[in-house]
């Protein structure tokens, strides 16, 4: 078996300057390789893989997959929809480059970039995959970011898409919304504001464009609204508040007071304070 072996480009843009990693290549069994627990990517189409499977069948696997010797086993590190195909295709062996290393962050950065590099990452598997760099590998955002080749603000606004409630997530993984739309949906600042917004960009299979002008444009009237409240407040000097229903288009203006603050608030309105005058 060669050592250190000569390889593509490829292989080379996964691994850093300042890396150890020891790189062999050889054919290896099927039956000896286990899927990365820590794969970033989770969800593997179907009729992907088939295709993959075709392309593999008709012209040969152009590029090994990556993995790391474990005892007698091997971990794949990058390409596991290449494995996946070599499987439906009944395949015995897969080219593979096979690594040495000590270092789980160098292996987790490698498996993120090729999927990165190749653009198979949901946004959600990506933020899945910085965090788990950041909490298991004690790794900064800045340090994400510089390997990875993104930028630090890129890397954090990927890493909010987390705060989204599970099935917001989940329907990011099932493709039924894209990461722009999300990143409108966290302007949303409760939990049940997110899920409706989300609702409505499934029911009325809302553009990001449109989803940003909607959302603009209820900031808009919700500021207006917040300073009518206010204007209305320090006139009367109590607490007050606006309600719109977004069903019916109705509303209601509602006042704050007490036993103390009742007689100012009917003077502040213009109303007779002397009830004792109507008896």
């Amino acid at each position: 078996m060669a050592k250190n072996k000569k390889i593509g480009q490829g292989i080379n843009a996964l691994i850093s300057p300042e890396s150890t990693i020891d790189i062999k290549q050889n054919d290896i069994l099927i039956s000896k390789i286990s899927p990365n627990p820590n794969q970033p990517r989770k969800i593997f189409e179907d009729k992907s893989l088939q295709q993959l499977a075709q392309s593999i069948e008709e012209k040969g696997l152009i590029t090994p997959i990556t993995v790391k010797n474990k005892g007698s086993k091997y971990i794949i590190i990058a390409g596991e929809r290449r494995f996946r195909a070599h499987q439906l295709l009944k395949r015995k062996r897969i080219p593979a480059y096979i690594l040495e290393s000590d270092s789980n962050k160098d292996l987790m950065y490698m498996a993120l970039i090729e999927n990165i590099q190749r653009e198979d990452l949901n946004a959600i598997e990506q933020a899945k995959a910085y965090q788990h760099l950041k909490d298991n590998l004690d790794t900064s955002i800045t340090e994400i970011a510089k390997t990875i080749g993104k930028s630090r603000p890129a890397v954090s606004n990927t890493l909010r898409l987390l705060q989204l409630p599970p099935e917001i997530q989940d329907s990011i993984l099932a493709g039924e919304i894209n990461e722009g739309q999300a990143r409108v949906i966290l302007q949303k600042n409760t939990t049940q504001g997110r899920i409706a917004l989300w609702k409505r960009i499934l029911r009325e299979k809302m553009s990001v464009r449109k989803v940003e002008a909607s959302v603009s444009k209820q900031s808009k009237w919700q500021k207006q609204l917040e300073d009518i409240q206010n204007k209305i407040s320090r006139v009367i000097g109590v607490k007050v508040t606006i309600k719109k229903s977004k069903k019916t288009g109705k509303g209601y203006l509602k006042i704050y007071f007490d036993s103390k603050t009742w007689d100012r608030v009917l003077e502040s309105l213009g109303v007779l304070t002397s009830w004792e005058s109507d008896k």
